[in-house]
């Protein structure tokens, strides 16, 4: 089973938050071509830049390529396919191509669109008529005075005033007399120094024996 090759192609994309023109100048010193002929490059079109590379050379030129910006795809080397596909009997069907193996696969940089611009479809957002529309000056009213509706009176015929110094809310009818000295006659007061709260017994608490301590 031989090695497998691939080719190297620039999609003629740059991936998201890459400067253009910073990509050109870097890619024009990488192929040590003027910058007019490196334009192409990045034009939006699929070109093949290198072929029949072995996967390690592949890894290596598409990191460098990811560092600039410049979006890249690896494919099996037609050169490989075209020497290991042998030429079919006449008597029998051509076989099916095999399908490309995990290493002809590339991840693109972060940020990468998935569609090119020709090939998305934007939905123009239908902005809404305003041409009828217009702003009052600062102060103006929002309503002409004459398109209010009116606004009815109150009615104050029940209302009245009531004298200067006058209590603002009447007294109750019904007053509750209370009897204090019936209430206090079983009250009555301690002399002076007498203690509000009864004294506590004194707690016997055990001496210590200090008879083995001594001072030095």
């Amino acid at each position: 089973m031989t090695t497998p090759h691939f080719d190297l192609i620039m999609t003629g994309e740059l991936a998201p938050s890459h400067s253009r023109d910073t990509a050109l100048a870097q890619l024009s010193a990488l192929f040590k071509r003027p910058v007019d002929q490196i334009e192409k490059l990045l034009n939006g079109r699929p070109n093949r830049i290198r072929k029949n590379l072995s996967e390690a050379e592949l890894q290596r030129y598409q990191a460098l390529f990811a560092k600039i910006g410049v979006i890249t795809l690896a494919q099996p080397s037609s050169a490989a396919i075209a020497e290991e596909t042998p030429t079919p009997p006449a008597t029998q069907p051509a076989p099916q191509s095999a399908a490309p193996t995990p290493a002809s696969l590339s991840m693109s940089p972060a940020g990468t669109p998935v569609l090119r611009e020709d090939e998305r479809h934007f939905i123009a957002t239908a902005a809404p008529d305003t041409d009828h529309l217009s702003l009052a000056a600062s102060g103006t009213n929002l309503v002409d005075a004459e398109d209010r509706p009116p606004v009815a009176e109150p009615n104050t015929d029940e209302l009245s005033l009531a004298p200067v110094g006058d209590d603002m809310l009447p007294l109750s009818t019904a007053q509750i007399e209370v009897d204090l000295e019936a209430l206090t006659a079983d009250l009555s007061l301690c002399e002076i120094g007498t203690p509000v709260l009864a004294e506590k017994p004194a707690a016997n608490h055990p001496v210590p024996d200090t008879s083995h301590l001594s001072l030095k």
